[in-house]
């Protein structure tokens, strides 16, 4: 059975057994608040037998018996379309790879004296990385125009 807690309506699922016909006092594990909770007893006159249903499926015109299957199958091609993914796109691949590559280089030279410590001639490799970016800026250029 699923009971939601009055306060944050956070919804659990509790064995039918754990609660007496008599109710119990249940404390919500999300928020810690604490309430009564009474089984709300169905009589069984209320209760839908699964003859009465087959009964009543069996009184449904054909028309709508059509109708109902034609738009249970337009949902499902609706939801098969929804779960099409769409091809990654290459060029905004590339650019978010740049702008990656860009924003270490930043952080490595923001951090050029801490790593010298641990890498040796680092401000030549970080030259280099510099220079790359110059050349690849240049290519875009030629390239643009």
């Amino acid at each position: 059975m699923i009971i939601s807690c009055e306060e944050c309506n956070k919804k659990f699922e509790i064995d039918e057994k754990l609660i007496p016909n008599h109710g119990r006092m249940l404390q919500c594990g999300y928020c810690n608040h604490s309430w009564f909770f009474k089984k709300e007893i169905i009589p069984a006159k209320t209760k839908i037998i699964e003859s009465d249903i087959k009964k009543n499926i069996k009184s449904i015109p054909n028309s709508t018996k059509e109708l109902i299957n034609e738009a249970e199958t337009a949902i499902l091609k609706e939801s098969k379309k929804i779960k099409i993914k769409k091809p990654i796109n290459i060029l905004s691949f590339l650019i978010i790879f740049i702008i990656t590559i860009i924003a270490l280089i930043i952080l490595a030279d923001t951090f050029k004296n801490s790593i010298m410590l641990f890498i040796p001639n680092f401000d030549l490799i970080l030259n280099n990385l510099y220079e790359s970016l110059k050349d690849i800026m240049l290519f875009f250029k030629d390239l643009v125009q």
